[in-house]
């Protein structure tokens, strides 16, 4: 970046740019001191002469009981190739009575990347003029690998530059020229503050996800999940003319187990047997919770005569479970199972129809079965 041209009694004033924020969606606002003609003239900011006034922080320790026990910490990586700025920025920080600033410094690309390994960063300050990898590959890179809030320090910038390095990331922009404590200290605690704020809205969007994918009970996938599932997997054998096959499973009489143990029981049933049905089928198939003490599985490439033979893994598996209510093994819990396989140019509920009508088979013919049985005509 080059510095834009001086003319007459040239100084900086307080500028705002608002710019967009695709990330946070919202609105930022960047301070960029602009070179402008002015009638009052203020000097630029010696760094050599700022940092012999200032306490320097390594040397200067603060006496025990000068730094409250509830202070804020933040771990702030400093790159830039000039030691003068480096310890100018370690001394400002060093005032705060309210925060502690944890600095690791940086003044080359080996430096960086050493430092970059070390987990816990809050804060990364960049300067833009640097040897070798620019500022701004930088903060490209820095943004990929989402590790920190970049706050942005040049010595020669301008607005155009600005606008560029809020574009790819940054967080806010500072003039080196006119560096004051305040600002610096302002900058990096808003932009942790946003950091923290996109976390908290990106896991709260990962929760909704999650809740909508699956069911709150049991954890395997929710019924609008597992018909979506049957959906994309009929499109793609209708595509490809490959078998898929569905297993409809309803535990038996359910209704008894929450009428003598209590509704927590029957939770405590529905999720070993989920688990179960969970463990049992293989990597590429899928099942969900279809309704109530209902279960869906989803088995693609998979023939009905395979089908049956699942069916009846699983039905074994529940069979064979010993599961605790109020302290004692309960050991009498059985599943019903109907197969079906999809038939080309039938629709979804037609494919599932065929699988609940398999169950009530099995129910009527005394449960802990699967039907169809293997090589029935159906």
């Amino acid at each position: 970046a080059t510095k834009p041209a001086q003319s007459g009694n040239d100084a900086s004033h307080g500028r705002t740019l608002r710019l967009k924020n695709d990330v946070s969606n919202g609105w930022i606002v960047c301070y960029y001191l602009a070179w402008q003609r002015s009638p009052i003239v203020r000097k630029p900011l010696d760094p050599t002469k700022v940092t012999n006034s200032m306490p320097d922080t390594d040397s200067n320790k603060r006496k025990p009981g000068g730094r409250s026990n509830d202070q804020l910490a933040l771990s702030v990586l400093v790159y830039d190739d000039k030691p003068e700025y480096r310890k100018l920025i370690r001394s400002m920080l060093g005032q705060s009575d309210k925060v502690r600033f944890k600095i690791e410094e940086a003044s080359n690309t080996r430096e960086m990347k050493s430092v970059l390994k070390k987990n816990g960063l809050d804060v990364v300050i960049l300067d833009l003029e640097l040897r070798g990898k620019s500022g701004m590959d930088w903060l490209e890179e820095l943004n990929e690998q989402n590790i920190a809030p970049v706050v942005i320090i040049t010595g020669h910038g301008n607005e155009q530059i600005a606008v560029e390095a809020m574009k790819r990331g940054a967080y806010d922009y500072l003039p080196k020229a006119y560096l004051t404590y305040d600002q610096l200290t302002k900058a990096l605690l808003n932009a942790r503050e946003r950091w923290n704020l996109l976390i908290e809205r990106e896991q709260l969007q990962q929760k909704l996800a999650h809740m909508a994918m699956y069911d709150a009970l049991t954890d395997i996938l929710s019924r609008r999940a597992i018909m979506e599932q049957v959906e994309s997997e009929r499109q793609r054998t209708t595509r490809y003319d490959r078998p898929l096959s569905i297993l409809m499973v309803d535990i038996d009489h359910f209704k008894n187990v929450n009428d003598t143990f209590g509704h927590v029981a029957g939770d405590v049933v529905l999720r070993e047997v989920a688990q179960t049905l969970y463990d049992q089928i293989r990597r590429s198939d899928f099942v969900g919770r279809y309704g109530g003490e209902e279960f869906l599985v989803v088995l693609p490439e998979t023939s009905l005569d395979k089908a049956i033979v699942l069916g009846e893994k699983l039905r074994k598996s529940v069979a064979a479970l010993s599961i605790q209510i109020d302290g004692e093994a309960h050991t009498n819990t059985t599943i019903s199972v109907g197969a079906a396989e999809h038939e080309k140019d039938k629709s979804v509920d037609a494919f599932i129809n065929r699988s609940d009508h398999w169950l009530y088979e099995a129910k009527n013919r005394g449960r802990n079965q699967v039907q169809p049985q293997r090589g029935s005509k159906l």
